[in-house]
């Protein structure tokens, strides 16, 4: 993703945040604000099209699903292209509860699953085995793959599954309210901000602090949300939410965590969900 790649036309900067990334580029020549990379349909190409895919629509509502597959998920993207092969087959509704291993051939040949309707245990082979799971629960599924070659799961012989969680720090930032460009707006919702890269601190920087952060934020101007909790009513209050408020413009730092070993997740030996396993 960074520093750069072979992307689609980028989203763009606002007026505010173009004056912003103008005056923080002078001021700190190592810095570079740039717009935040997202999986989002600028200039759909053909194959996107052939996909049912369209672009963007600048709704920012990505969490609910996007109809127009501007938004890539595996249900606009993937699944049709593996659909159009006419290889793929479906099972829904089934929960992985763990990858087989063959002794004899010294590999992993398939999974075991629970149908969560009817509680049926089933067994698909392959060549090939992709855990798609998330962090969490393809780490479960591993550490529920026990075998005489992986008695603490499987791919675990250095006990590290589970280990070493790590998460962003955050929630350190400033925000503030820009007098001017009243005469300005912008198109739609966008569904990202700027983006300031991390660094890290080489060289001379003697600060504590170790790894990468970078800042996240973007302007924008105040809409009818903002009568929230003010003490008015009356026609004339609602005719004054239904113009733009005065810009704001806020940034947020996120900072990496260091591994530890100690932040660990592990199954209990015991107790299973409904479905009789984990």
């Amino acid at each position: 993703m960074l520093p750069d790649g072979n992307f689609l036309p980028p989203m763009q900067l606002n007026c505010l945040e173009k004056e912003a990334k103008k005056r923080i580029e002078k001021k700190f020549s190592a810095r570079t604000v740039t717009i935040g990379r997202v999986a989002h349909l600028t200039q759909p190409k053909q194959l996107h099209y052939d996909l049912g895919r369209a672009a963007c629509q600048f709704r920012n509502q990505c969490m609910r699903g996007c109809p127009y597959g501007g938004y890539f998920s595996t249900q606009s993207a993937t699944l049709p292209a593996a659909m159009k092969t006419g290889k793929l087959t479906l099972r829904p509704d089934s929960i992985v509860s763990e990858v087989l291993y063959d002794e004899k051939k010294g590999k992993a040949t398939g999974v075991r699953i629970i149908d969560q309707n009817t509680k049926e245990v089933r067994e698909y082979y392959a060549r090939i085995i992709f855990l798609n799971a998330s962090a969490f629960a393809s780490t479960s599924i591993l550490m529920n793959s026990k075998s005489h070659r992986f008695p603490n799961g499987m791919g675990n012989d250095s006990d590290q599954l589970g280990r070493n969680i790590m998460d962003h720090h955050l929630a350190v930032g400033a925000a503030g309210t820009f007098d001017g460009m009243e005469d300005q707006y912008y198109y739609g919702r966008r569904a990202n901000g700027v983006y300031v890269p991390r660094y890290r601190n080489w060289g001379n920087d003697k600060r504590d602090y170790v790894r990468g952060f970078g800042y996240q934020g973007g302007a924008g101007r105040g809409g009818w949300g903002r009568g929230n909790g003010m003490d008015d009513f009356g026609a004339d209050f609602k005719e004054s939410l239904t113009t733009p408020g005065p810009w704001t413009m806020s940034l947020g730092g996120f900072g990496e965590m260091i591994a530890d070993p100690n932040n660990r997740m592990t199954l209990s030996p015991d107790q299973k969900d409904k479905w009789g396993y984990l």
